[in-house]
Parts: structure tokens; C-alpha cells; sequence
């Protein structure tokens, strides 16, 4: 009989430590859940509130600094919250308590249409979890929460559209259908500039052409008589001026007139101009011709009559060949004068020679 009560007692002792022992459950309690808002799309950014009473206090074996006040926020990345199919992401997860009250705050977006349910975790395990110092155990009863299942609408119901739209056209950047209709403009009138260019192609090309004839007329004149005038600084003899006179104005003539003068002597220099322009100069521009032979003469007789017997006649400052004073200063002034006179053949007769 002794030996029956002992069974008994130690059976009743037993139970009592197994009872003491066992999960405590939110389903055990008063639970209430509510979602925002209360019909789910895909992409919604939603929120489920899950409201149970318990004398535990679950803010004791937190991590302080995850606590603030009231609120004490939990890993949203442990895997009691992560979707195995990926039909949602929890963006944030938040315990908040009014006294034995706790609402546990879910935020969520739900990427499928269908039925989310969270499968069932330890709320304790998910916050001790938070502070483990050196030594701790996470040994210790459980608390179970089992979030109620949350339907997810299609888009096509918010929308009530149950066909398939026609593709949308691109959405324009503010400011892109002017800048469209610039580059539109400026092509049309790119195309006319380039349709007006090659129909004066021949025009164009002449008057280019013209305008760089010009341009190199003006130059070679320019040079000239700059080379001209060096000659009257340079310390040379009368010999060596007249023979870098005539080469300086050949050279000038050959472009001018556009035939080679290196040859030619003083008394066919007029011929050969009036050649190359077709007898078509003007009285100032034969005036000038006549005055470029003139001192071609001269000059011819400097360089060639050094030293021969007409040079020894009288009176010498008639045969000498040598320059009398301030004749070299008056040819470089009659060449000047001369090649003002040619170059006015474009302005008076219109003619390029």
C-alpha cells in the first residue's frame, strides 16, 4: 500500500514539473490581429499588428540599446522571417508593450498574390537572442507566435483590369519633346543649308576661289615691296642691289602674271605682260609696265656694264655704272609706285590678270 502512494505522489510531482516546464503560446492568451491596410496588393507597403497579453517581461533580457522606451526592435533578418520563396520581404520588425499588453509590429511587402503565413517562432528566442554576453545560454522556456495568414491580391483586381493592356508608351523627361523639335528643326535646316551649298556648288567654289587669288595677290605685293625696302638698309654694292632688285621683281611678276620672267630680258617685259593679260591694261597700268622696263634698263646696265669700256665714257654720271646718290632711294619709290599701279587692274577693268 506504501509503496502504491509513493507511485502516485511521484507521478502527481511529475506532471506538476512537466506542466511548469512546458512552451508558453500567444495562443494561450488573448490574441488580435489586424493588417493595414486591410486589403493587401502586390508591391503594397503593408503592416500586420498582433496584439496578445502576458505577465512576461520580454524587455528584461534585451539588448538596451535596442529598446526605446516602449518599443524594442528585433532582427527583421533572422530566418523566422525571411520567405522561402521569396513572395515577401519584412522590412522591419517591432514589439511594443502597454503594460501586460504587447503588440508585435510586422512591416512587409508582398512581392506574389496569394497567402503569406509566417510560420510559427520563438518571440523569446528572437529577443534574447539580441544579447548573448560571454558564457550565456540561450536555454530558456519558449513563447510561441503563430501570425495568422494574410491574403495578397493581384494587381489586376486593384485595377479591375482583366486584360492585358497595350504597352504604355516611354515616359518623356520634362523639357525632351522641346528638345526634340529643336533637333528636328535644325535638321530640316541643315538639309536646306546643305541643299542651297550644292546647288551654288560652281559659285561658291569661284568666288573661293577668287577670294584666295586675292588674298594671295595682296600678300605677294605686300612682300615685295617690303623686300624692296630692305635694300636700302642693307650695305651692299650697286651691283648686288641691282641684281637683287631684278630677281625680287621677277619673282613678284611670275606670280602677278602667272609665267616665268627668270629669262626675260628688259625689252620684252612689256610683251610678255601684255600676253598674259591680253592687251586688256589700262593707260595707268601700261604707265607702270613702261616704268618697270625703265628701270629693268637701268639696272641691266649696273650689273653688265661694270667695268667695260661704255662705262669709262663722258660724262661719267651718265655712262658710270654705278648708281648717282639718292638713286637707289627713287627706285625703290618708282617700284613701289608701280606695283600700286598694276594691282589696280582688278578695281579698274575687273579683270584678273
Amino acid at each position: 500500500m506504501r509503496k502504491i502512494c509513493c507511485l502516485i505522489l511521484g507521478a502527481v510531482l511529475s506532471s506538476i514539473a512537466l506542466f511548469a516546464q512546458s512552451s508558453l503560446s500567444a495562443a494561450d492568451d488573448f490574441v488580435h490581429q489586424l493588417v493595414f491596410p486591410t486589403v493587401v496588393y502586390v508591391g503594397d507597403q503593408a503592416e500586420l499588428h498582433f496584439t496578445f497579453n502576458s505577465p512576461i517581461d520580454f524587455f528584461a533580457p534585451a539588448d538596451p540599446k535596442r529598446i526605446d522606451g516602449d518599443t524594442l526592435e528585433i532582427d527583421h533578418t533572422r530566418p523566422e522571417f525571411l520567405s522561402a520563396d521569396d513572395s515577401f520581404t519584412v522590412n522591419s520588425v517591432v514589439l511594443a508593450r502597454n503594460g501586460m499588453s504587447y503588440t508585435l509590429l510586422v512591416s512587409f511587402i508582398p512581392w506574389k498574390p496569394g497567402v503569406i503565413d509566417i510560420p510559427m517562432f520563438d518571440l523569446n528566442a528572437c529577443i534574447k537572442d539580441i544579447k548573448l554576453e560571454d558564457g550565456q545560454s540561450t536555454e530558456s522556456s519558449t513563447y510561441g507566435i503563430d501570425l495568422q495568414p494574410v491574403t495578397v491580391e493581384s494587381l489586376s483586381q486593384k485595377t479591375n483590369d482583366l486584360s492585358l493592356r497595350p504597352p504604355a508608351p516611354p515616359v518623356l523627361l520634362p523639357g525632351t519633346n522641346y528638345v526634340l523639335w529643336t533637333v528636328i528643326i535644325g535638321g530640316i535646316a541643315f538639309l536646306f543649308l546643305i541643299t542651297f551649298l550644292l546647288a551654288r556648288l560652281r559659285t561658291i567654289q569661284e568666288f573661293y576661289y577668287t577670294i584666295m587669288e586675292k588674298l594671295g595677290l595682296l600678300r605677294n605685293s605686300h612682300v615685295t615691296r617690303r623686300k624692296i625696302k630692305r635694300l636700302l638698309d642693307s650695305d651692299i654694292s650697286d651691283v648686288e642691289f641691282a641684281s637683287s632688285w631684278q630677281r625680287i621683281i621677277r619673282s613678284y611678276l611670275e606670280y602677278r602674271f602667272g609665267c616665268p620672267f627668270v629669262s626675260v630680258t628688259a625689252s620684252h617685259v612689256a610683251g610678255v605682260i601684255n600676253n598674259a593679260t591680253g592687251n586688256m591694261l589700262n593707260e595707268s597700268q601700261e604707265s607702270a609696265v613702261m616704268d618697270l622696263v625703265s628701270l629693268f634698263t637701268r639696272t641691266d646696265y649696273i650689273v653688265f656694264a661694270q667695268g667695260s669700256i661704255d662705262s669709262r665714257l663722258d660724262p661719267p654720271q651718265e655712262h658710270e655704272a654705278a648708281f648717282a646718290d639718292g638713286e637707289k632711294k627713287e627706285i625703290v619709290r618708282i617700284t613701289s609706285k608701280c606695283i600700286d599701279g598694276l594691282e589696280l587692274v582688278d578695281k579698274d577693268i575687273g579683270v584678273t590678270v
